[in-house]
């Protein structure tokens, strides 16, 4: 890691402008003696206390940025990044532990000063040595490691599925798909245990309900749909997504073989992107822009403070009601 100060912090240390700085490192015979004393005692007290010289580089890994989810929070990442004269350097995971450890590596490599992370699932081992050491400030956004001694900023996942799940038990249905993310993830665990608290706590018979994995893919949701009505083997009357594009692609393959929501099946997603209101999609809302605003701010505070308490934010979700839920048949 970079451990000689900027300029501008030498600046702020000593009260020099940073030109007589910059001559003083460049070309000391053209500075003072003592100008120049001053400046190499403050770079030696900087590098004693352990500083880092910031760089305003902040790194970001998501697993999925085609999903409308994750370019919504950088929206908040970035507006508070500009606030701090920051510049965010996305990587794309894909989905991959592999990539995404690749992704860990480049950003350290390039000195970032934090970074906000989203993980696939679990995390790779030199993330883990990254947060054991204290190598580098990083927050969690939206999933959390459950690594120990970590920021994390998420919402309320539980909940918000079980407020779902509540939901369409009021409109009578009974016969319920959890149509689940990336197994593995904290958020598909907690979005399914919300649901089969629901599914407990109204006494719904929980052999006529059911989970399948779309690992948070519109064509992977479309595919285990699909094949379940080749098979004959869809009996459900409503489907909990536990997120936006998985209910998208729910819809388009029950559309496909003559089924209509909500008409003769129900289905609520998770997220409210803004696909979700042109598909008129009921669905879990989650405040994006504020966890990302909150993820930045976090990471803003660690950077400044190594040693500062780590948080864990939980922010709440509600439910946007629009079309594609109805009371069910009979």
């Amino acid at each position: 890691m970079n451990a000689k100060p900027t300029l501008k912090e030498l600046s702020a240390i000593t009260g020099i402008s940073m030109s007589t700085i910059s001559r003083a490192l460049n070309m000391p015979q053209k500075v003072k003696y003592s100008t120049r004393l001053r400046i190499e005692s403050a770079i030696q007290e900087f590098q004693r206390q352990g500083l880092h010289s910031r760089r305003g580089i902040i790194g970001m890994i998501v697993p999925d940025i085609a999903n409308q989810f994750f370019p919504l929070m950088l929206e908040g990442i970035n507006s508070a990044a500009d606030d701090f004269d920051n510049t965010i350097m996305l990587c794309n995971s894909d989905g991959s532990r592999e990539k995404e450890e690749i992704a860990l590596k480049k950003l350290m490599d390039i000195d970032v000063d934090g970074i906000i992370y989203t993980a696939t699932e679990q995390p790779p081992a030199l993330l883990t040595e990254v947060i054991k050491h204290n190598i580098l400030p990083i927050v969690f956004l939206d999933r959390d490691p459950g690594l120990p001694n970590t920021n994390v900023v998420t919402t309320d996942n539980k909940n918000g599925m079980y407020q779902a799940t509540r939901y369409l038990i009021t409109l009578g249905h009974r016969k319920l798909l959890y149509l689940g993310g990336r197994k593995g993830t904290s958020t598909d665990e907690e979005r399914m245990e919300g649901f089969h608290e629901a599914i407990t706590d109204t006494g719904t018979d929980e052999a006529c309900t059911g989970i399948m994995h779309g690992n948070f893919t519109m064509g992977q949701a479309y595919k285990e749909i699909s094949n379940m009505l080749d098979r004959d083997e869809f009996r459900y009357t409503a489907i909990a997504a536990a997120n936006d594009v998985m209910a998208i692609g729910a819809i388009k393959a029950l559309n496909d073989y003559g089924i209509i929501v909500p008409k003769d099946v129900s289905v609520i997603g998770y997220d409210d992107i803004p696909t979700a209101a042109f598909t008129d999609l009921t669905t879990v809302k989650q405040p994006f822009r504020e966890m990302g605003r909150t993820a930045i701010l976090q990471l803003i505070a660690a950077i400044a403070d190594s040693n500062s308490p780590r948080k864990k934010t939980m922010l709440p979700s509600s439910i946007t009601f629009r079309g594609s839920c109805s009371v069910v048949k009979g």
